[in-house]
């Protein structure tokens, strides 16, 4: 039997949350205030599930998708009206066991996971220049702003699994992508898949910026 442990989670429709990766939230239920009050007291971490539309009961339950990511709370600010902005900083990729508590927020019976191994140096050093290059030229209009996401990607340049997460949790929008991103323990495989995506991002912007060129009304 796999060691588990129970952690809170928020479960959203459209969001899956990468290890490496820095989300913004917005916290206003009060399940959920309650949930961030009890972790900043705590160890500062809950996990954050997509949906499982394909599983949802007509008595309007949330479960979860198979994998989700146990994130800490890396900056929150309270507001007047005792909502809270934070980010969520991914850490980890776990299988969800079972949804364990529902009152007063919902929390998971997870198990860690562990990365296959991959010692395919050639493929891995050709992906990471690859992720590194297309990263750079996506990101190339925001100027300085965009020096500390390839900052932390050049940084991670040694650790293919994880820079592909982080390069895959900030620049790939499609969720589908993302959950399968998640749900994939190979590094060699996540790296690959992120650097065709990244390819992908940019022949699009390529081809929108031809056909439609800065200027034109």
């Amino acid at each position: 039997m796999p060691i588990t442990v129970v952690v809170p989670v928020m479960t959203l429709g459209n969001c899956v949350l990468l290890p490496q990766q820095l989300l913004p939230l917005r916290i206003f239920e009060p399940r959920y205030r309650q949930m961030l009050k009890d972790a900043l007291a705590g160890n500062r971490m809950f996990a954050l599930s997509q949906l499982d539309e394909s599983k949802q009961g007509p008595d309007e339950e949330e479960p979860p998708c198979p994998f989700t990511c146990v994130g800490r709370i890396a900056g929150h600010i309270e507001c007047e009206d005792g909502t809270s902005h934070l980010i969520l900083e991914g850490m980890r990729r776990a299988k969800v066991i079972k949804v364990q508590r529902k009152t007063p927020y919902p929390c998971l019976e997870i198990a860690p996971v562990a990365e296959e191994s991959w010692e395919d140096s050639v493929n891995a050093m050709r992906e990471i220049a690859r992720v590194l290059a297309y990263s750079e030229k996506l990101v190339a209009d925001f100027g300085n702003e965009a020096e500390p996401l390839i900052n932390r990607l050049r940084g991670l340049s040694n650790q293919p699994g994880a820079l592909a997460d982080a390069a895959a949790g900030h620049l790939i929008p499609e969720t589908e992508i993302r959950r399968t991103l998640l749900e994939c323990l190979s590094p060699g495989k996540r790296l690959k898949m992120v650097a065709d995506q990244l390819s992908r991002m940019d022949a699009e912007r390529t081809i929108s910026e031809r056909d439609f060129p800065s200027g034109l009304n």
